[in-house]
């Protein structure tokens, strides 16, 4: 795996070191980075017969992506994402801020928009290698595809700069739901209350930001960067003990971590920490 700097929660740790399997991120440049957290690229190559899950619990934004066969905004999953990978392939993605997802939406959350669609409005459902994007969504499709694989950061560039030109400039509202997703994963925060304190607005103002632009609730932010912590503690080597987790991520108890964690992984965190843990 190739982060070039990115610091990443997201894909649970035994996604990147599958045999067959690369994964690449790439930074973005400063006139971006308030619509685009970063470029990420999956590269596979797997024998006939042989599949590989990739799991993730997703950031709040969605992402835009291009493939071989298929292409558009993927919305948020609330729960565990998960993305089967056969055969050879590619995917070249920009994961967006959710500034970025509101306006590239027409104002549609990308909390709101199932996983797989993108929906401009009530009447119109986006399905791959359509246009709805906008008008240069397929060239850009084609300039992606044409440099894939072999300069996956080129690609990247070059969807980045798609997104930048689709968007203009970030409003307040956006720049407000940026601040608070960004608040959210810093991790200080263990309360909606205090949440709101943070980023300077009361609480109703908060949950309005986060129905409006994010899509998702500012507890589910909250839940999201404290399971993203665990997941990654718990597949590092030497994870720590389960009830000294639970306490560190501001759970009252060992049981009612060990209950958000079950009920979005689908695994217990003991089990989980067996089933992800490095290689020796």
């Amino acid at each position: 795996m190739a982060d070039r700097g990115v610091p990443v929660r997201g894909p649970l740790p035994s996604s990147g070191r599958r045999p067959g399997v690369e994964l690449l991120r790439f930074p973005v440049d400063d006139g971006a980075a308030a619509l685009v957290r970063h470029v990420w690229v999956p590269l596979w190559s797997l024998a006939p017969g042989e599949q590989v899950v990739q799991e993730m619990l997703q950031y709040p934004g969605g992402n835009v992506v291009v493939m071989a066969d298929e292409a558009g905004f993927y919305g948020v999953d609330a729960g565990l994402g998960t993305r089967t990978l056969t055969g050879t392939g590619w995917a070249v993605g920009v994961l967006l801020r959710p500034a970025a997802a509101g306006l590239l939406l027409c104002g549609q959350p990308a909390g709101a928009v199932r996983p797989g669609v993108a929906r401009m409005d009530v009447g119109s459902v986006i399905s791959a290698e359509r246009t709805d994007l906008g008008p240069d969504f397929a060239e850009v499709c084609v300039r992606v595809r044409a440099l894939m694989p072999a300069e996956p950061e080129h690609a990247g560039r070059v969807l980045t700069e798609w997104v930048v030109r689709s968007c203009g400039p970030v409003d307040p509202e956006g720049e407000l739901a940026n601040a608070v997703a960004e608040a959210a994963e810093q991790g200080r925060a263990r309360t909606v209350a205090v949440l709101a304190e943070q980023v300077g607005v009361g609480e109703r103002q908060l949950q309005r930001i986060c129905r409006r632009r994010i899509g998702l609730s500012p507890k589910w932010l909250l839940q999201r960067r404290r399971l993203q912590e665990a997941a990654a503690r718990l597949g590092a080597a030497n994870p720590p003990a389960l009830a000294d987790l639970a306490l560190e991520l501001g759970y009252g108890d060992q049981a009612h971590f060990t209950r958000d964690f079950t009920t979005v992984l689908g695994s217990p965190p003991a089990r989980f920490r067996r089933e992800h843990a490095p290689p020796r």
